[in-house]
C-alpha cells in the first residue's frame, strides 16, 4: 500500500484561498460604498462630470455708471426729421345723401406712398370729341395711364365709386380695355344725361390684390352737353 499524504498542506491552501476571496468582497464592498457616499471621491476612476457654472449678469447701479464729461465746445450733431409713412385710407363708405369730402376737382398733392398721381386737373370735355354720336344722351368717365417712361401702362385697375343722382356708384373697368383715348385708355358709363353732382364720386388704381396705387381722386360733374365726359389722366412717379 502506497502511503497516504498528509491532508493539513491542501486544508490550508483552500483555507488561505478563501480568506482571499472574503478580503477581496469586503474590499469590494468597502469601494462601493464610498464611491456611493463620495462620487469625488480620488478613488473613483468615472468620476461624475462638473456641474456648468450658471451666469448672472451683474446689476448696473447708478453708482456704477460713469458721470458723463462734456467739452467746453459743443459738437454740431445732424438731426433726422422723422417723417410717418402715411396710411392709404379707402374710399369713403356709400350713405345715400352724405357726400364724400367736398374736394371738387381740386388736387391733393400725392403722398409719397402710391405709385401713380394724378395727371393735371380732370377735365371736362364734350363726350362727341371721341363719340360723335354721344352727344347729351351719355355722361361718363376716362382717362389714361402712363408709366414712369410716358409708356402706356395696360392691365390696372381703376375704381369708381361714390352715389350720382342717389344711386351707388361702384364700378371697375381695366386700362387698356377703352383703346379710342389711347393704349391704355379705360372709360366708365355714368349715365344716359348730364347731371351735377359736388365731390360725390371718386375713382382710384388698384393692383391685382385691391391694393391702392394711387390716392382717390374726387371730381364734379356737370349738367351741361359740353362737359359730359370727364378726363382723368395718371402717371407712374415711382
Amino acid at each position: 500500500m502506497s502511503p497516504e499524504r498528509p491532508s493539513g498542506d491542501s486544508d490550508l491552501l483552500w483555507n488561505v484561498l478563501t480568506l482571499l476571496i472574503w478580503v477581496g468582497i469586503l474590499g469590494v464592498i468597502l469601494f462601493v460604498g464610498v464611491v456611493y457616499v463620495n462620487p469625488n471621491a480620488p478613488i473613483n476612476p468615472f468620476p461624475p462630470r462638473p456641474l456648468p457654472t450658471l451666469f448672472t449678469l451683474a446689476t448696473p447701479s447708478m453708482a456704477s455708471v460713469a458721470p458723463a464729461t462734456f467739452s467746453e465746445t459743443p459738437t454740431p450733431t445732424l438731426t433726422a426729421t422723422e417723417v410717418s409713412s402715411p396710411t392709404p385710407s379707402p374710399l369713403p363708405t356709400l350713405v345715400e345723401g352724405t357726400p364724400l369730402p367736398e374736394m371738387g376737382s381740386t388736387i391733393t398733392p400725392t403722398p409719397y406712398f402710391y405709385a401713380f398721381a394724378v395727371q393735371g386737373k380732370p377735365n371736362a370735355v364734350t363726350a362727341s370729341l371721341y363719340h360723335p354720336e354721344r352727344t347729351c344722351d351719355w355722361m361718363g368717365v376716362a382717362g389714361r395711364v402712363f408709366d414712369l417712361q410716358g409708356r402706356p401702362a395696360v392691365g390696372i385697375r381703376v375704381w369708381l365709386k361714390g352715389y350720382l343722382g342717389g344711386k351707388a356708384i361702384n364700378l371697375f373697368s381695366l386700362t387698356g380695355t377703352a383703346s379710342l383715348y389711347g393704349p391704355s385708355g379705360y372709360e366708365f358709363t355714368l349715365a344716359d344725361a348730364p347731371m351735377v353732382s359736388r365731390g360725390s364720386l371718386a375713382i382710384q388704381l388698384l393692383d391685382q390684390a385691391d391694393l391702392p396705387l394711387s390716392p382717390q381722386i374726387t371730381f364734379d360733374t356737370y349738367n351741361d352737353c359740353e362737359k359730359n365726359l370727364i378726363l382723368i389722366d395718371f402717371k407712374q412717379v415711382r
